[in-house]
């Protein structure tokens, strides 16, 4: 009995677990959870079973701001026992290094690839990822392979207790793109030259499309800001709908609020959340949108960075880490991803429904 018993041990430390996945998916937090006083670490749980099923021999890919929770680096450190290629780059700065402290230790003690890289293209300006690359995993149903988890929330405790949102998608093309991007950052921030960073997008078959910031070549900015081109280039303004799920926003992308307006005035259905304390120069130039604005009550804390598009028959979702600020989009490392795929925006419109009515106006 005692062989057996040890047998069994050594047999879970050794291999990955299976997990039952359909993709593509989004996982959401749930504000009722929060109504109630507790946190939902649903976003959380699914990171944990994800890296439980991956097989040794394949990659886990992390760029994140902030990471405060050590049961989930404890169990990177053992996805690399059981010969999992594990890379991590976290942030290096003032606005996370509280946050990353304990984690950053001893991360930088046990995985082989770990990187803390600060972004030195200007004294506020951060790597503000989100997101995990799984070669693959184990499934139910089989082995799947290029999954890219792009999510708003932050590693730690209180990411579970905010409004967050999690996309998982399997898409070759991307996952290269998103490989790519970290590579990037990981080479970049090595000689400490962030500032050298040339953005660049991709997509693929699936209408499925990724944006990596910041939007800079040749140490200097570049380009237009893409959310306000993607309001301009509407083929239809005035039958589409427009709906923002964002909590940060500032007055360097005010004129996101201004357009946002026009095509209300243009006959678009226009409707925006966010959080009661967005900057006062915005919170201004939306209240022309009348009754399509809400305002959370602050009792909650939105940190979704979502928005979706209704334009003709085309219905998008566009998330990730792009906060609507002028760092998100020149100074911060941030990714932009969108997919045209109709069940995910089924989703994403009931949840934004659902936060609407938290509202306190």
């Amino acid at each position: 009995m005692v062989y057996m018993f040890v047998s069994v041990a050594v047999s879970l430390f050794a291999q990955s677990t299976s997990i039952d996945l359909k993709l593509p998916m989004v996982i959401f937090t749930d504000p009722q959870q929060f109504e109630e006083g507790n946190s939902d670490k649903v976003l959380l749980e699914q990171i944990s079973k994800l890296i439980e099923a991956t097989p040794s021999g394949e990659e886990i890919t992390i760029c994140v701001f902030k990471f405060g929770l050590q049961d989930l680096a404890d169990q990177l450190v053992n996805a690399q026992n059981r010969g999992v290629k594990v890379r991590v780059i976290l942030n290096k700065g003032d606005t996370s290094k509280d946050a990353n402290k304990e984690i950053k230790d001893y991360l930088q003690a046990e995985l082989r690839d770990f990187h803390y890289l600060e972004n030195n293209i200007s004294d506020k300006a951060i790597i503000h990822n989100k997101f995990i690359l799984f070669s693959a995993v184990e499934t139910t149903a089989g082995a799947r392979h290029n999954i890219i988890l792009q999510t708003s929330s932050n590693f730690q405790k209180k990411g579970a207790k905010k409004l967050q949102d999690m996309l998982i998608v399997s898409s070759q093309d991307l996952y290269y793109c998103y490989l790519d991007f970290w590579f990037d950052i990981k080479v970049l921030g090595a000689i400490e030259e962030l500032e050298d960073y040339n953005y660049f997008n991709c997509s693929d078959n699936q209408q499925q499309q990724a944006y990596f910031f910041p939007k800079r070549r040749d140490k200097d900015e570049f380009g237009s800001d893409n959310i306000l081109k993607i309001l301009k280039d509407l083929k239809d303004p005035g039958q589409a709908k427009i709906r923002f799920a964002h909590g940060k926003w500032d007055e360097n992308r005010q004129e996101l609020a201004e357009e946002l307006e026009k095509l209300k005035g243009k006959g678009a259905l226009v409707e925006v959340v966010t959080n009661s304390d967005v900057d006062k120069d915005v919170k201004k130039e939306l209240k022309d949108l009348d009754d399509g604005i809400y305002y959370l009550d602050p009792s909650y804390n939105m940190h979704t960075k979502f928005f979706l598009i209704e334009d003709g028959s085309t219905r998008q979702v566009w998330t990730g880490s792009h906060n609507l600020t002028d760092r998100s989009l020149r100074e911060n490392f941030e990714v932009l991803l969108k997919t045209e795929n109709q069940q995910l925006y089924r989703a994403y419109l009931e949840y934004f429904d659902q936060v609407k009515q938290l509202a306190d106006n």
